[in-house]
């Protein structure tokens, strides 16, 4: 029991430090790259911090920009603890706008929460279903899902173009987006003067979801089974075909509800690249948070305060272009898979130490048992 506990621990530790450590080692590669250009680190990180994190508005934006990252990097993770690459969760993220507003200029006006729950239902559903496309190819057709999933993501957009372009679009307009939401519809603001809506509410629901989902359901255990041997889970008796296609619908379902929270809470209408690559960035967050819903929340809220830092840096910091916090973001990113792959080369040592031990002590065993016999 003590070394199940040491084991536990010692995996929890890792859990926790390489990101922690890869994120203070990006910042420490950005802090070098301001002093080799010229600028002061200490101007430009204080200005991202104030931008970030320095009042209840700063803080409201961050957490604002964090929450469609978080939801749709939950089901990435799903996805991926499966053994599956969902690429395609920004195009997910457009198709569940676009369901979302689709209910929203269609029904009438009902009291509240009528329209934004019927709203986020139809998110969610359109999402599970751009998501299921490559599932379906990828259990049936054995098409690889990263491309099918990447390739939808480019059909979305243009769907998305042609609805503000055409049946969607406001006469005399100069930039693409639907008409402003009634209150009706839209996600109500918790905090006044700040930009936090709903929308992080249901974003820690659904990480609450995604938890109990995969640690503590069968469905969760079966995943987690094909993510780690296909062939095993099928000897088993798990049904490998439907479990690709549900996986790949459960990672669009979550970032169907990233789109619609964008669209309800944050734009209050459909415009024209409401989602600002967020479906890209969380693979990234999903990949910083080690797959697990509480480490993508503290990855995705990292990744909200870099965005909500950015255009602080620009006016606080001069000369410092915001695309410092990209950079900052891409090499923390690069780091955790360093220190992973830094990780498992000391599993894999221990392991061959293991089983070094093992065998040594399997023939002086044997050795043992021939000496102990009587001569004949």
């Amino acid at each position: 029991m003590t070394m199940l506990r040491l084991i536990q621990a010692r995996s929890l530790a890792g859990a926790v430090l390489v990101p922690v450590a890869a994120v203070v080692l990006a910042l420490a590669s950005v802090a070098v790259l301001l002093v080799l250009i010229g600028a002061d680190p200490g101007e430009a990180f204080g200005s991202m911090f104030r931008a970030s994190l320095g009042d209840p508005h700063a803080l409201s934006t961050t957490v604002t920009k964090a929450v469609p990252r978080l939801v749709a990097a939950l089901g990435i993770a799903v996805a991926i603890r499966a053994g599956l690459w969902n690429i395609g969760a920004e195009g997910q993220i457009y198709i569940g706008g676009i369901a979302a507003t689709a209910v929203v200029l269609s029904a009438p006006e009902l009291p509240f929460p009528l329209i934004p729950l019927a709203a986020i239902i139809a998110a969610i559903v359109a999402g599970a279903a751009w998501g299921a496309i490559p599932g379906a190819l990828r259990a049936w057709r054995g098409v690889n899902e990263v491309i099918t999933s990447l390739m939808l993501v480019y059909v979305a957009i243009q769907v998305s173009r042609y609805m503000l372009e055409v049946p969607w679009a406001i006469p005399g307009a100069t930039f693409p987006s639907t008409e402003p939401f009634g209150s009706y519809a839209r996600l109500p603001v918790l905090v006044p003067a700040t930009l936090l809506n709903l929308g992080a509410v249901v974003a820690v629901v659904a990480a609450l979801v995604a938890w109990y989902l995969v640690d503590r359901t069968r469905f969760g255990l079966n995943l987690r089974s094909l993510g780690g041997n296909p062939r095993a889970s099928a000897f088993l008796g798990i049904r490998v075909k439907w479990m690709i296609f549900a996986v790949m619908a459960i990672s669009g379902a979550f970032a169907g509800l990233a789109g619609s929270i964008e669209v309800l809470g944050v734009r209050g209408r459909l415009i024209e690249g409401f989602s600002q690559a967020y479906g890209f960035e969380a693979i990234a967050v999903a990949l910083l948070g080690r797959l697990h819903p509480a480490g993508i929340v503290g990855a995705a809220l990292l990744f909200g305060a870099l965005d909500a830092g950015g255009a602080g840096l620009q006016t606080a910091a001069r000369g410092v272009s915001s695309s410092i916090v990209q950079i900052a973001a891409g090499l923390s990113v690069g780091y955790v898979l360093v220190g992973l792959g830094i990780q498992e080369k000391f599993r894999e040592r221990r392991r061959a130490q293991a089983a070094l031990a093992s065998t040594e002590q399997t023939r002086a065993a044997e050795a043992a048992g021939d000496s102990s016999e009587p001569s004949r």
